[in-house]
Protein backbone atom coordinates (compact mmCIF):
# COMPACT_ATOMS: atom_id res chain seq x y z
CA UNK A 1 0.00 0.00 0.00
CA UNK A 2 1.31 3.39 -0.98
CA UNK A 3 1.00 5.89 1.85
CA UNK A 4 3.35 8.51 0.43
CA UNK A 5 0.74 11.25 0.33
CA UNK A 6 0.41 14.95 0.98
CA UNK A 7 -1.25 14.24 4.30
CA UNK A 8 1.91 13.55 6.25
CA UNK A 9 1.59 9.81 6.77
CA UNK A 10 5.04 9.47 5.28
CA UNK A 11 6.14 12.93 4.08
CA UNK A 12 8.15 12.81 0.84
CA UNK A 13 10.57 15.38 2.26
CA UNK A 14 11.88 12.83 4.78
CA UNK A 15 15.14 10.89 4.44
CA UNK A 16 15.49 8.33 1.65
CA UNK A 17 15.61 5.57 4.26
CA UNK A 18 13.43 6.31 7.30
CA UNK A 19 14.89 6.08 10.76
CA UNK A 20 13.59 3.09 12.76
CA UNK A 21 11.04 5.23 14.61
CA UNK A 22 9.77 6.70 11.32
CA UNK A 23 9.58 3.27 9.76
CA UNK A 24 7.53 1.95 12.69
CA UNK A 25 5.25 4.97 12.45
CA UNK A 26 4.69 4.35 8.74
CA UNK A 27 3.93 0.69 9.34
CA UNK A 28 1.47 1.63 12.06
CA UNK A 29 -0.25 4.04 9.68
CA UNK A 30 -0.39 1.32 7.04
CA UNK A 31 -1.99 -1.09 9.53
CA UNK A 32 -4.75 1.45 10.22
CA UNK A 33 -5.29 1.99 6.49
CA UNK A 34 -5.41 -1.75 5.77
CA UNK A 35 -7.82 -2.20 8.65
CA UNK A 36 -10.09 0.53 7.33
CA UNK A 37 -10.30 -0.90 3.83
CA UNK A 38 -11.11 -4.31 5.26
CA UNK A 39 -13.75 -3.07 7.72
CA UNK A 40 -15.37 -0.81 5.14
CA UNK A 41 -16.29 -3.90 3.15
CA UNK A 42 -19.07 -4.51 5.68
CA UNK A 43 -19.42 -1.21 7.62
CA UNK A 44 -20.25 2.32 6.56
CA UNK A 45 -17.74 5.01 7.45
CA UNK A 46 -20.15 6.36 10.08
CA UNK A 47 -20.43 2.92 11.67
CA UNK A 48 -16.66 2.55 11.71
CA UNK A 49 -15.23 3.71 15.03
CA UNK A 50 -11.63 4.50 15.87
CA UNK A 51 -11.82 1.71 18.43
CA UNK A 52 -12.81 -0.70 15.64
CA UNK A 53 -9.82 0.43 13.64
CA UNK A 54 -7.52 0.02 16.60
CA UNK A 55 -8.70 -3.52 17.29
CA UNK A 56 -8.39 -4.57 13.66
CA UNK A 57 -4.98 -2.92 13.28
CA UNK A 58 -3.68 -4.18 16.62
CA UNK A 59 -2.84 -0.64 17.63
CA UNK A 60 -4.12 1.83 20.21
CA UNK A 61 -6.66 4.60 19.71
CA UNK A 62 -3.98 7.04 20.76
CA UNK A 63 -1.71 5.80 17.96
CA UNK A 64 -4.48 6.58 15.48
CA UNK A 65 -4.91 10.18 16.63
CA UNK A 66 -1.14 10.71 16.68
CA UNK A 67 -0.96 9.86 12.98
CA UNK A 68 -4.21 11.10 11.51
CA UNK A 69 -5.52 13.80 13.83
CA UNK A 70 -9.20 13.02 13.36
CA UNK A 71 -11.53 10.58 11.67
CA UNK A 72 -12.38 13.27 9.08
CA UNK A 73 -8.69 13.70 8.22
CA UNK A 74 -8.37 9.93 8.03
CA UNK A 75 -11.11 9.83 5.39
CA UNK A 76 -9.08 12.16 3.18
CA UNK A 77 -6.03 9.91 3.55
CA UNK A 78 -8.10 6.85 2.66
CA UNK A 79 -9.35 8.52 -0.51
CA UNK A 80 -5.81 9.50 -1.51
CA UNK A 81 -4.61 5.92 -0.98
CA UNK A 82 -7.58 4.65 -2.99
CA UNK A 83 -6.71 6.92 -5.93
CA UNK A 84 -3.01 6.13 -5.73
CA UNK A 85 -3.70 2.41 -5.79
CA UNK A 86 -6.06 2.90 -8.74
CA UNK A 87 -3.33 4.70 -10.70
CA UNK A 88 -1.43 1.44 -11.22
CA UNK A 89 -4.50 -0.38 -12.53
CA UNK A 90 -5.32 2.50 -14.84
CA UNK A 91 -1.78 2.62 -16.23
CA UNK A 92 -1.80 -1.15 -16.80
CA UNK A 93 -5.06 -1.03 -18.77
CA UNK A 94 -3.77 1.79 -20.97
CA UNK A 95 -0.44 0.03 -21.57
CA UNK A 96 -2.04 -3.31 -22.48
CA UNK A 97 -4.77 -1.84 -24.69
CA UNK A 98 -4.62 -2.60 -28.41
CA UNK A 99 -7.70 -0.75 -29.68
CA UNK A 100 -10.44 1.70 -28.67
CA UNK A 101 -11.94 -0.96 -26.43
CA UNK A 102 -9.63 0.46 -23.77
CA UNK A 103 -12.28 3.07 -22.92
CA UNK A 104 -14.84 0.43 -21.98
CA UNK A 105 -12.15 -1.46 -20.05
CA UNK A 106 -11.25 1.65 -18.07
CA UNK A 107 -14.88 2.46 -17.28
CA UNK A 108 -15.79 -1.12 -16.35
CA UNK A 109 -12.74 -1.41 -14.11
CA UNK A 110 -13.51 1.95 -12.48
CA UNK A 111 -17.12 0.96 -11.80
CA UNK A 112 -16.06 -2.42 -10.34
CA UNK A 113 -13.56 -0.69 -8.04
CA UNK A 114 -16.15 1.82 -6.85
CA UNK A 115 -18.57 -1.00 -6.06
CA UNK A 116 -15.88 -2.90 -4.13
CA UNK A 117 -15.18 0.26 -2.13
CA UNK A 118 -18.75 1.49 -2.07
CA UNK A 119 -18.80 2.55 1.60
CA UNK A 120 -15.63 4.59 1.21
CA UNK A 121 -16.88 6.23 -1.99
CA UNK A 122 -20.23 7.07 -0.40
CA UNK A 123 -18.50 8.63 2.60
CA UNK A 124 -16.31 10.75 0.32
CA UNK A 125 -19.31 11.92 -1.71
CA UNK A 126 -21.25 12.83 1.39
CA UNK A 127 -18.29 14.68 2.85
CA UNK A 128 -17.93 16.57 -0.42
CA UNK A 129 -21.59 17.61 -0.25
CA UNK A 130 -21.08 18.91 3.28
CA UNK A 131 -17.73 20.59 2.56
CA UNK A 132 -17.45 21.58 -1.13
CA UNK A 133 -13.69 22.11 -0.87
CA UNK A 134 -13.12 18.51 0.19
CA UNK A 135 -13.01 17.12 -3.35
CA UNK A 136 -10.58 19.70 -4.72
CA UNK A 137 -7.65 17.91 -3.09
CA UNK A 138 -8.28 14.92 -5.38
CA UNK A 139 -8.62 16.86 -8.64
CA UNK A 140 -5.11 15.97 -9.74
CA UNK A 141 -6.15 12.32 -9.92
CA UNK A 142 -9.47 12.91 -11.65
CA UNK A 143 -8.53 15.61 -14.14
CA UNK A 144 -5.58 13.89 -15.78
CA UNK A 145 -7.47 10.68 -16.56
CA UNK A 146 -9.29 12.01 -19.68
CA UNK A 147 -6.00 13.45 -20.94
CA UNK A 148 -4.21 10.11 -20.58
CA UNK A 149 -7.07 8.22 -22.23
CA UNK A 150 -7.11 10.67 -25.14
CA UNK A 151 -3.33 10.43 -25.53
CA UNK A 152 -3.41 6.63 -25.60
CA UNK A 153 -6.28 6.59 -28.10
CA UNK A 154 -4.23 8.88 -30.31
CA UNK A 155 -1.23 6.56 -30.07
CA UNK A 156 -3.32 3.56 -31.07
CA UNK A 157 -4.93 5.47 -33.91
CA UNK A 158 -1.67 6.92 -35.13
CA UNK A 159 -3.16 10.40 -35.02
CA UNK A 160 -3.99 12.69 -32.13
CA UNK A 161 -7.63 13.19 -31.24
CA UNK A 162 -9.11 16.49 -32.35
CA UNK A 163 -10.04 19.13 -29.79
CA UNK A 164 -13.71 18.29 -30.34
CA UNK A 165 -13.08 14.58 -29.72
CA UNK A 166 -11.16 15.30 -26.52
CA UNK A 167 -13.94 17.62 -25.35
CA UNK A 168 -16.66 15.04 -26.04
CA UNK A 169 -14.61 12.36 -24.28
CA UNK A 170 -14.31 14.58 -21.20
CA UNK A 171 -18.05 15.34 -21.19
CA UNK A 172 -18.91 11.65 -21.59
CA UNK A 173 -16.64 10.73 -18.66
CA UNK A 174 -18.24 13.46 -16.56
CA UNK A 175 -21.71 12.10 -17.35
CA UNK A 176 -20.60 8.54 -16.59
CA UNK A 177 -19.19 9.48 -13.18
CA UNK A 178 -22.07 11.80 -12.32
CA UNK A 179 -24.70 9.12 -12.93
CA UNK A 180 -22.87 6.69 -10.65
CA UNK A 181 -22.40 9.29 -7.92
CA UNK A 182 -26.00 10.49 -8.10
CA UNK A 183 -27.31 6.95 -7.97
CA UNK A 184 -25.10 6.16 -4.97
CA UNK A 185 -26.16 9.28 -3.07
CA UNK A 186 -29.82 9.64 -4.04
CA UNK A 187 -30.89 6.37 -5.69
CA UNK A 188 -33.19 8.13 -8.19
CA UNK A 189 -33.44 5.18 -10.60
CA UNK A 190 -34.62 3.95 -12.95
CA UNK A 191 -31.79 1.44 -12.57
CA UNK A 192 -30.00 0.65 -9.31
CA UNK A 193 -26.24 0.27 -9.00
CA UNK A 194 -26.58 -3.45 -8.33
CA UNK A 195 -28.80 -4.08 -11.34
CA UNK A 196 -27.03 -6.23 -13.96
CA UNK A 197 -28.26 -3.77 -16.59
CA UNK A 198 -26.79 -0.69 -14.91
CA UNK A 199 -23.25 -0.76 -16.30
CA UNK A 200 -24.14 -1.94 -19.85
CA UNK A 201 -26.78 0.77 -20.21
CA UNK A 202 -24.49 3.43 -18.74
CA UNK A 203 -21.75 2.42 -21.17
CA UNK A 204 -24.19 2.94 -24.03
CA UNK A 205 -25.07 6.37 -22.66
CA UNK A 206 -21.36 7.17 -22.44
CA UNK A 207 -20.82 6.10 -26.05
CA UNK A 208 -23.78 8.17 -27.26
CA UNK A 209 -22.52 11.30 -25.48
CA UNK A 210 -18.99 10.75 -26.74
CA UNK A 211 -20.12 10.52 -30.34
CA UNK A 212 -22.82 13.21 -30.28
CA UNK A 213 -22.05 16.47 -32.11
CA UNK A 214 -21.51 19.34 -29.67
Amino acid sequence: MNTDSSFGVNPPSGPARPAPSQDRSRKTAERFLDAAFKLLESKTFDELSVADLGREAGRSVGAFYQRFGSKEDFLAVLVVVYFENREADFARILAEASDEGLVEQVLSDSFASIMRNRNLWHAALRRSAQAPGFWTQFHRYVQRRPQLIAARLGELRGEALSEAEVFRLGIALQVFNSVINNQMMNNPGPLTLTSPDFLPKLLRVFDAVRRAPI
